[in-house]
């Protein structure tokens, strides 16, 4: 990712100049492929009006008010005193399709080589910038210093080529617009042995260097099984950022998974559905992740089940609709928990329920479905991403154990001190941050499950390689 599209006010000046080219397209109503260069993007005859209609309103809101992270903004007492920097100057991820798109667009043409305004890798650049080996955020910018320049210049920045941004923005609009088929077909039960791994990490797929760091610590865990000889899963709970373009899952997700090709019959990749994996419409989550050999298990479906004789793991498409549970799910969830009586662990990507978003809104659409399953404690647990957090929680909401695990892949500030009280139902929280900076960067990290006979033992463990956590779940049960 770059520097300045991690930028609101960056990204706001860039939508401002998009709308009016989408304006002045579909004024001239193209059709077709729209000419750019040498590539061809393929846009509709009514994709530039369409996109021009949804970036005029999403500018608008944006510009009233920030779809960026909440309630990670630092408090100055835990600065000294200084001013706030706002995750939107450092790390702009947008919860707005059409923003997300954007971003996607910009990302998309500044790395393509044939572009006039490319940038290249950090190798590339590292030695006469003096770029820091593990940044904060990240380590690529168009501007030829090592932080985002002022206000003034981002304003002023102007894309040689809008043309093409505007064609990939209303291409992605066209996707947001017209989704991917549902595959209502649930993948093929998974059988797992008795004792197995699971290793699990939320909110991954954003392809920055800490992420990849994350990557590389996961991947140890799986060479620690695969030497053993002990079977191993690696999920992910959603989102490719920003919004889940082919290019995204091929350049941010792909090349990063711990899993490499070639071990698909001796470690199992499974990948939810998130929010941003929607933004385009799910074409890629199901056509380019899916459809690669590692996630060959998964068969092209959203929602799955691995289970041996004591656990199911059951994942389940909450971002279809978003935050929701697109049908059938709710019924085969019931019929499969009817048919299996081992304890139900669901993966979703959205949550439940929140110590940190105060919103009735939150898990509504899944408390709702899934209501007299979880009244007759049919689901023991869940495990979610969507909040960029590793958060664990009393039983709640008639789960006996549910546990946040989404500080996979987004840089986001502690706002906690260590010795801050807990909001219910939380009560753990990996409170620590990098470094001893002005800005409490929390730590990224991912989850280790490892299941022997009735027994559920669980670490968090952090982009270092250090396990901050450590738990052991329902021992013994039979």
């Amino acid at each position: 990712m770059i520097g300045e599209v991690l930028n609101r006010d960056f990204v706001l000046a860039q939508m401002k100049a998009i709308l009016q080219e989408l304006k002045q397209r579909a004024s001239r109503r193209r059709g077709g492929s729209a000419a750019t260069g040498d590539h061809d993007v393929p846009v509709d005859m009514d994709d530039y009006d369409q996109a021009a209609k949804k970036m005029e309103t999403a500018l608008r809101d944006e510009t009233a008010n920030t779809s960026g992270p909440t309630g990670f903004d630092p408090q100055s007492r835990r600065r000294g005193g200084t001013p706030s920097v706002s995750l939107d100057e450092t790390c702009f991820i947008s919860s707005d399709p059409i923003v997300s798109i954007t971003q996607s667009a910009l990302q998309e043409y500044f790395d393509d080589p044939q572009s006039p305004d490319h940038v290249g890798e950090p190798s590339e650049r590292s030695q006469r910038r003096g770029e820091e080996s593990n940044p904060a955020v990240t380590d690529r910018y168009l501007s030829t210093g090592r932080t985002l320049p002022s206000r003034r210049v981002l304003d002023k920045f102007s894309i040689t080529d809008p043309g093409w941004v505007s064609s990939l923005v209303a291409m992605g609009i066209s996707k947001f617009r017209k989704p991917h088929p549902f595959n209502p077909a649930p993948a093929p039960t998974h059988t797992m042995a008795d004792q197995c791994r699971l290793v699990i990490v939320g909110d991954w797929g954003s392809g920055l260097p800490r992420a990849q760091k994350v990557g590389r610590e996961m991947r140890k865990f799986v060479e620690q099984s695969l030497t053993a000889g002990t079977e191993c899963h690696v999920l992910h709970l959603g989102d490719v950022y920003y919004s889940g373009f082919d290019y995204e899952y091929r350049k941010r997700f792909l090349p990063y998974w711990p899993v490499n090709p070639g071990e698909e019959d001796r470690i199992g990749s499974w990948s939810l559905n998130g929010n941003h994996d929607m933004y385009s419409g799910g074409h890629a989550y199901f056509g380019t992740l899916l459809a690669d050999v590692r996630f060959a298990k998964q068969a092209k479906s959203s929602f799955f089940r691995l289970a041996n004789s004591n656990w199911q793991f059951i994942g389940l498409d909450t971002a279809y609709d978003d935050n929701g549970l697109k049908d059938p799910q709710a019924v085969w969830l019931a019929d499969t928990l009817a048919k299996n009586p081992q304890r139900a662990i669901l993966l979703t990507h959205h949550q439940f329920f929140s110590a940190y978003e105060n919103s009735p809104s939150v898990g509504e659409t899944l408390r709702d479905k899934l209501g007299p399953l979880l009244t007759e404690r049919r689901i023991f647990g869940a495990i979610w991403g969507h909040e960029h957090r590793c958060v664990l929680h009393a039983p709640h909401g008639n789960l006996e154990y549910a546990r946040l695990v989404g500080n996979g892949g987004v840089p986001v500030y502690m706002t906690h001190g260590e010795s801050d009280a807990y909001e219910a139902p939380a009560i753990f929280e990996d409170r620590r941050y990098m470094g001893g900076g002005l800005e409490h960067w929390a730590y990224m990290g991912f989850a280790v499950i490892d299941l022997d006979g009735g027994a559920l033992k669980a670490k968090y463990v952090d982009e270092d390689g250090l396990v901050c956590h450590e738990e052991t779940v329902a021992p013994g049960i039979a």
